[in-house]
């Protein structure tokens, strides 16, 4: 039965959490994880296999796709501003990923994580299928790394903006580098909501940390095992 139901579930779950989050402006009725803890909770209190509910919602999953490509669209209705500011942008991002990986790292070592463990939180700020691969590359495991970057995901929308704005932070180009940089995927839903420039700069970040996390993490990762070693 709950795979007939979980596309209806999920949708209502999603319409009326973002119907409450208008209504109540608040960055803790987020559409992405109220409806997530709904079905958690739906599911740990009727006994119903997460398998079947998954399997229920793979046409979902299927337009998320669809909906990565859709970020195009901001991005070529701000390409003049984009490439009148490349160069900031990419210096942006590629401190954004040492920042982001250096600090993982330089913890792990104060508390004496794994290696294993680290090369699973290490890839936190960038896509779930980008994560995983180069998680897996660097010897973490996939799953915690998709499960960190979901997290660091909805953090990222809940108080993004909230923080920037606490912060004094107004630029819309730099909101939107900030929201791709640290919250990938679901930060840049929640910056489109808020404007198009947003958007258009959170899909750009997005895209350029997590090329510039793939390609840095895996020496940083080993340099760091050698320094510690």
């Amino acid at each position: 039965m709950m795979l007939w139901l979980a596309i209806p579930l999920t949708v209502l779950f999603y319409l009326l959490t973002r119907k409450l989050a208008r209504r109540l402006h608040s960055p803790l009725v987020n559409p992405i994880m109220i409806p997530a803890l709904l079905v958690i909770g739906l599911l740990l209190a009727t006994g119903q296999d997460p398998a079947a509910y998954q399997a229920g919602t793979k046409p979902l999953s299927l337009l998320l796709e669809l909906a990565v490509v859709a970020f195009a669209l901001p991005l070529y209705q701000q390409a003049a501003k984009i490439r009148s500011q490349l160069m900031p942008i990419l210096l942006c991002c590629s401190l954004s990923v040492l920042i982001s990986v250096g600090t993982t790292l330089l913890i792990g070592s104060v508390i004496h994580a794994s290696p294993e463990l680290l090369a699973s939180v290490a890839t936190k700020s960038i896509t779930t299928p980008l994560a995983m691969s180069v998680s897996e590359a660097m010897g973490g495991i996939p799953a915690i790394a998709a499960g960190l970057v979901i997290i660091v995901g909805m953090m990222g929308a809940i108080i993004g903006f909230p923080l920037m704005r606490r912060a004094g932070i107004h630029h819309p180009e730099a909101q939107g580098l900030a929201m791709g940089a640290g919250a990938h995927a679901i930060g840049t839903g929640a910056a489109a909501e808020v404007g198009t420039t947003q958007g258009a700069f959170s899909s750009l970040a997005m895209v350029v940390c997590g090329v510039v996390t793939a390609l840095l993490a895996p020496p940083l990762f080993h340099l760091y095992l050698w320094l510690m070693s």
